[in-house]
Parts: C-alpha cells; sequence; structure tokens
C-alpha cells in the first residue's frame, strides 16, 4: 500500500476528512497537525517563525518514520494552502524521498511585481469574508463545520480556530504568505507533480497555481470546476478521483 503524508491548511479540522477519508480506503493517509496549530509548542518549537522550520521539522521527524520501514510502499507528499507552501519547501530540499507532489492552491511563492499581492489576505479577513472568497458554495461550510466559521462550533472548536491563526501569523506574517528564497529552488522538484485549483479559488486565484505549475518542471495543472479553495472538501469525488489516478500513474 502506498502512503501519503498530507498536510492541511489553514482553518481545516484535521484527520481524514472530505476526499481524504475516500483516499483512505486504499492508501495509507498520514495527517499530522502542524506544530502550534491547536496544540501548544514545546520548548524547541517555541524558537521557530518560518514555514523553513516546519518543513525541517517534517523532514527530521515526520518523513524519516515513514520511510524506514523498507516493505512498506511508496511516500507521496501532498499540501493544501498553507499546507501546500509547506510541502513545497520540502520537496525543494529532499525531493529523492518522495515519489510524488500533489498542491492544493498553494501559497509560498510570489509570482506578482513586489507592490502585487498574490493572495487574498487571510489574516485581516474575517470569518464570513474567508468562507465567502474561499468555497464556491458558501452554504456549505455549514455542514462541514469548519474552524473560523462564526456560527455553531463548540468552545474548543473556536479555541483551536484561534490558536491557528495565531499560528498562521507566527510563520507567514513577513514576508507575507511566501518564501522569497522558494521560487529560485523550484526546478529541483523533479518528482511527478499534480497542482489542482479550484475554478472559483477566490484566496489563491487559479492563475496563479497554473502558473506555478508551470515552473514546475515535471507538473500537471487541472482546474477543479465548481470548488473554491477547499476542492478535497467541497468536491471530494472529484478530488478523489484526480489524486487516486495521479498516485497510481506515479508509482507504476
Amino acid at each position: 500500500m502506498s502512503r501519503l503524508l498530507f498536510l492541511h491548511d489553514v482553518d481545516v479540522l484535521p484527520g481524514p476528512v472530505g476526499a481524504l477519508r475516500l483516499l483512505a480506503e486504499d492508501t495509507d493517509v498520514v495527517v499530522p497537525r502542524h506544530p502550534g496549530f491547536g496544540t501548544p509548542l514545546d520548548d524547541v518549537a517555541e524558537q521557530w517563525d518560518s514555514v523553513a522550520d516546519l518543513a525541517q521539522h517534517y523532514l527530521s521527524d515526520a518523513v524519516p518514520a515513514l520511510v524506514s520501514d523498507p516493505t512498506a510502499g511508496p511516500l507521496h507528499l501532498a499540501g493544501a494552502g498553507f499546507g501546500g507552501w509547506i510541502a513545497l519547501e520540502m520537496a525543494v530540499r529532499a525531493p529523492h524521498l518522495f515519489a510524488s507532489l500533489v498542491l492544493t492552491s498553494p501559497y509560498g511563492v510570489k509570482l506578482s511585481g513586489p507592490r502585487e499581492r498574490d493572495f487574498a489576505d487571510i489574516m485581516l479577513l474575517d470569518p464570513d469574508e474567508v468562507v465567502e472568497l474561499g468555497w464556491a458554495d458558501p452554504a456549505a461550510c455549514h455542514d462541514l463545520r469548519m474552524p473560523g466559521f462564526p456560527t455553531g462550533l463548540t468552545d474548543s472548536e473556536y479555541a483551536r480556530a484561534f490558536a491557528d491563526r495565531a499560528a498562521l501569523a507566527r510563520y507567514a506574517w513577513k514576508p507575507f504568505l511566501h518564501d522569497p528564497r522558494l521560487r529560485r529552488w523550484l526546478h529541483v522538484v523533479t518528482v511527478p507533480t499534480l497542482v489542482l485549483a479550484g475554478a472559483r479559488d477566490r484566496l489563491v486565484p487559479p492563475t496563479h497555481s497554473a502558473e506555478l505549475a508551470g515552473l514546475l518542471p515535471a507538473a500537471r495543472f487541472v482546474e477543479v470546476p465548481d470548488a473554491g479553495h477547499y476542492p478535497y472538501l467541497e468536491r471530494p469525488d472529484e478530488f478523489h478521483r484526480l489524486v487516486r489516478s495521479f498516485l497510481r500513474g506515479a508509482h507504476a
């Protein structure tokens, strides 16, 4: 059985939700919680202040445990939004560790001019605005109980949402949602790569994801119709179909 390390976005419930639950039927799906997101930082992590720190954390701790068993299947890496940024940072550092890479509307790489913003300012948007810009059908967010949605959450869910927002600011406030050094190393990511974007994503425009795919040597871009920033939640069947087919091809 192949394995998929999936790095979650901001404001998403942890665990194999949406399409990840479908992928878990025949793939070992691992969804860790980023340090500081809903959990206290330990003494070491208290010193971290960049996505590069998170990438090194996963490469030093999580990945060795996943690749230590020589009888296990290949390890695929995936990330969405903020998690996609972490995945890219990992892939430029150690592309040899992964059989493939799946990115869903990732932050992390600035493609516009110095005075323009590539992404919506998710750190200043209120929860209603995040839902409005991030979902093709904002009403669907009610059923998924997304952290950050303004009504219907428990106290612990609200506390986790606030912790997530604070952690995001810690890692990604300056430079805003990108690493200016990352773009210059994209050429080393030679593993098969699938870049997905919801056609109605207004947090990370699909044009940005398409342009990013063009900078990755072995990438293919696919736009998911009738989806916003979270196609793995909003169009789980289509996301599952695309990713499952891609992983099987990369494993062949």
